[in-house]
């Protein structure tokens, strides 16, 4: 089991590098002359937050550096096996559907790049399913080394999936079956603003709601003076969310982060 464990955490760490290097390459000019954000131009669409909102990213890779060097850790207790084991391949599935995407998406190869971010999706749901992530008290540790790496992720990947099929759609042309793009881009935002509330109620996962707020914001301020109804509606999704994290913090008050470390726990 021991030997199982490490083969775990290797393949891990050897894929996250991959996929870290991979998205190196892809904003530093070495793999092509164009990067995400020259692709995303020519396949524009409404749902696109302003450019700020994707400095997220830095956070994601440094919780994704952490999550994998916990599991390094963990090999020394007996959480490896609690931890390690439930883990499995899906980390790894993650890093390569990441790398894989960008390698389509540079490309130009959007049909295939959202076949990359749906499976990055899905590993991330297995992930937040196999670790009973946000469902158990757990140590101040496990929130910020296994949690929040997995539930930030996700939080971005849910509304990055939406961006992504937003674009392929463009790329084919697709007119709407008779809908406005705009209006698209508001069911767009209140399907996700449900989902956000979804995982609220059912698993606890504020931090994933918190980078929905985040999106949502970028999406206004880019469209702030073209669009009204677009800005309105991811506005008021952020409220609204913002109102249901609140009153999910307060009913869960007593096992808050800053009481735990109160108390000593770590």
């Amino acid at each position: 089991m021991k030997n199982k464990s490490l083969s775990l955490v290797l393949l891990n760490t050897i894929t996250l590098v991959i996929m870290l290097f991979a998205n190196y390459a892809s904003t530093s000019g070495m793999y092509s002359n164009k990067n995400v954000a020259d692709v995303s131009h020519k396949y524009d669409t409404l749902f696109a937050p302003a450019g700020y909102a994707f400095i997220i990213w830095g956070v994601i890779f440094l919780l994704a550096l952490s999550f994998v060097i916990y599991q390094w850790v963990l090999l020394k207790t007996n959480d490896s096996q609690r931890y390690v084991q439930r883990i499995g391949i899906w980390f790894t599935v993650s890093n390569i559907a990441n790398a894989g995407w960008l390698y389509c998406w540079l490309n130009e190869q959007l049909g295939l790049s959202v076949i990359c971010i749906f499976i990055l999706l899905i590993s991330l749901i297995i992930l937040t399913i196999h670790l009973r992530l946000e469902l158990d008290d757990v140590p101040v540790r496990n929130i910020f080394f296994v949690w929040w790496p997995v539930t930030f992720y996700l939080g971005w990947i849910m509304v990055a999936t939406i961006a992504c099929v937003a674009s392929w759609l463009t790329s084919i042309g697709w007119a709407g079956i008779g809908i406005s793009q705009s209006t698209w881009t508001i069911i767009s935002i209140v399907i996700a603003c449900l989902l956000y509330l979804i995982i609220i109620v059912t698993r606890n996962m504020r931090e994933a709601a918190v980078v929905g707020i985040w999106a949502f914001i970028a999406i206004a301020v880019r469209q702030w003076n073209n669009h009204n109804g677009i800005v309105w509606t991811a506005l008021l999704s952020s409220l609204i969310l913002a109102i249901a994290i609140s009153a999910h913090f307060y009913k869960n008050r007593n096992y808050s982060i800053g009481l735990k470390l109160k108390r000593g726990e770590w």
